[in-house]
């Protein structure tokens, strides 16, 4: 009763102590893997970030996502929790593998050759499961691309009736995301009744082994006994251990995803020369392609000066655009030569680059933060720059309908020419030497874009880089030049006056195509029915057309 009394109280201070060994270990490990966690996604999006322009366009948006959010799951499921199982049951079979010498060697050391066979067989499982895990990783990618572009574009399904293409597009992206799924799960089902088998097998070889040992009298059944009780802490961890170690085989190409993004060198300009802007930016022989195959720019050579204002005109896709997003380091991969003042652009620190130019784009994009916030992004400036920013982008005359001034939240109420206006004072506030407007005032009405352009072309210590398909005569005699662009080459440029005389169908701005003909609209709001060559609309203004319901 004393030997039971004492074995008891022995027994009952190892469990709570294996209780308190457990919840510590519990809880570091979560705690290790919540960190890991929060580490990678932290390297992949700050790698992500450190992309240029020119390589992030490289890869769709939702892949980038997936990696944050999904990829980032797999590896906590695949990789992480089987490491800390790994380790867990790896000390577990040690310690039983001692006790195991301890008792028999030579039945420890049959045991060993059992376990070795064990190692060889599930391991034929890893580049499957490797093959299968990157395709599902993949299949992650593609069904969140799929449905950020559904709820992205909810509008348009609605207005034309794309319900039933977009149940169908979407139960086919589930369909091939749960395919990918099912055949991860199929490998680790496979690898996970080998494993158990094998594991059998080595309580099977203990077993019978002491039963022979018991005959010829060389152990005892205590000692058999102990040794079948040992066995199970070997076979078992053994288990665990075989059905995670393809996890993380498997799981390589997902952690190599996160790694090319987290470690991110890009292509573009790795100068370390600080830009300046004093006197001006120049451009020779510029040639650009996209594609390697048809030049977007050719032979491009001009001269932007400091404080001067420039027009860049012409029909859609003849370059401007792409001019712009050279001109201020987009891409690296031109051929000609791009020049700040007397050095290459190609030497000059990429980010500092962009520390001297404004662009305000036709696609305006709002931070959802408030309308103070997508003003500053985050930035201080006092009173008197934000209420001038305000008065010249025409943000003040619509904060009086909002409910909290600046303070309101930028939400799906603010219309685009409101967007637009923001992104204007965005880039007034900041005071940078080089403006581009990119089509920038196109959202909002006829007499507001002219205010805001009038306001930018009479500020002296700006230079201002206008695309632009307003062809209001009195606007374009504002600007020193006229850079007038045909086909990804510069066709003429110079003052409004002198492309008058050269050049005068520069005036043009793209067909507005209707049911019985093309009708193109002129400077001077002429319209001509050009494909019936049947009378003509005179003297129309820009309400009037829009009243006609054209365009």
């Amino acid at each position: 009763l004393q030997s039971f009394a004492k074995i008891l109280l022995f027994s009952l201070g190892y469990f709570v102590l294996m209780g308190l060994l457990m919840y510590v270990y519990t809880y570091l490990s979560k705690k290790l893997i919540c960190r890991i966690s929060q580490q990678l996604r932290k390297k992949s999006f700050v790698g992500i970030v450190n992309h240029t322009i020119e390589d992030f366009g490289k890869a769709n948006t939702s892949d980038y996502l997936s990696a944050i959010t999904n990829d980032v799951k797999l590896v906590e499921d695949n990789y992480l929790l089987p490491l800390m199982e790994i380790i867990q049951y790896g000390v577990i079979f040690t310690a039983s593998l001692v006790l195991m010498l301890y008792y028999d060697v030579i039945v420890t050391g049959c045991v060993l050759v059992s376990i070795l066979f064990m190692f060889i067989i599930p391991s034929l499982f890893g580049a499957t499961l490797q093959k299968r895990q990157d395709n599902y990783s993949r299949q992650l990618s593609g069904f969140t691309g799929t449905l950020k572009d559904f709820l992205s574009g909810f509008e348009v399904i609605k207005a034309y009736r794309m319900r039933v293409y977009v149940i169908k597009k979407f139960e086919d992206s589930n369909v091939d995301l749960t395919s990918a799924k099912f055949s991860v799960d199929k490998s680790l089902a496979a690898n996970e009744a080998v494993s158990m088998l094998l594991s059998v097998m080595v309580q099977i070889v203990v077993l019978f082994l002491s039963a022979y040992f018991i005959i010829i009298g060389r152990i005892t059944v205590g000692t058999m006994l102990a040794m079948v009780q040992v066995s199970g802490n070997l076979s078992n961890p053994l288990l665990m251990i075989f059905n995670n170690a393809p996890k993380l085989k498997g799981v390589r190409p997902v952690i190599a995803r996160l790694n090319e993004f987290a470690d991110h060198r890009g292509n573009s300009f790795t100068g370390e020369v600080g830009p300046l802007f004093e006197h001006q930016i120049s451009v020779e022989k510029l040639n650009f392609s996209y594609d390697k195959t048809h030049n977007a720019l050719q032979d491009v050579s001009l001269t932007i000066e400091r404080g001067k204002k420039y027009a860049l005109v012409g029909a859609s896709g003849c370059g401007k655009t792409t001019l712009i997003k050279l001109l201020t380091g987009y891409y690296s991969d031109y051929q000609g030569t791009v020049k700040y003042d007397d050095c290459l652009l190609s030497d000059l620190d990429y980010e500092q680059v962009a520390e001297l130019s404004s662009t305000i784009h036709q696609n305006v994009y709002m931070f959802n933060e408030t309308i103070e916030d997508n003003i500053c992004l985050h930035q201080t400036y006092d009173d008197a720059e934000i209420e001038t920013a305000l008065k010249t982008s025409g943000v003040d005359l619509f904060l009086n309908q909002t409910t909290q001034g600046l303070s309101s939240p930028v939400g799906e109420n603010v219309s685009c020419g409101q967007k637009q206006r923001i992104a204007v004072a965005r880039a007034i506030v900041r005071k940078k030497p080089l403006l581009i407007l990119d089509e920038g005032t196109s959202a909002v009405d006829m007499q507001t874009a002219y205010d805001i352009e009038s306001s930018l072309l009479k500020l002296e210590d700006l230079t201002l880089l206008t695309i632009t398909h307003n062809m209001r005569k009195d606007l374009l005699e504002l600007y020193d030049e006229i850079i007038y662009m045909e086909k990804g080459k510069i066709a003429e440029k110079g003052p409004f006056e002198e492309l008058m005389k050269k050049t005068p169908t520069f005036l043009e701005i793209d067909p507005v195509k209707t049911k019985d003909g093309v009708i193109v609209l002129f400077h001077d709001a002429t319209l001509e029915r050009t494909t019936t060559g049947k009378g003509k609309m005179s003297d129309l203004t820009f309400a009037e057309l829009r009243e006609l319901n054209l365009k």
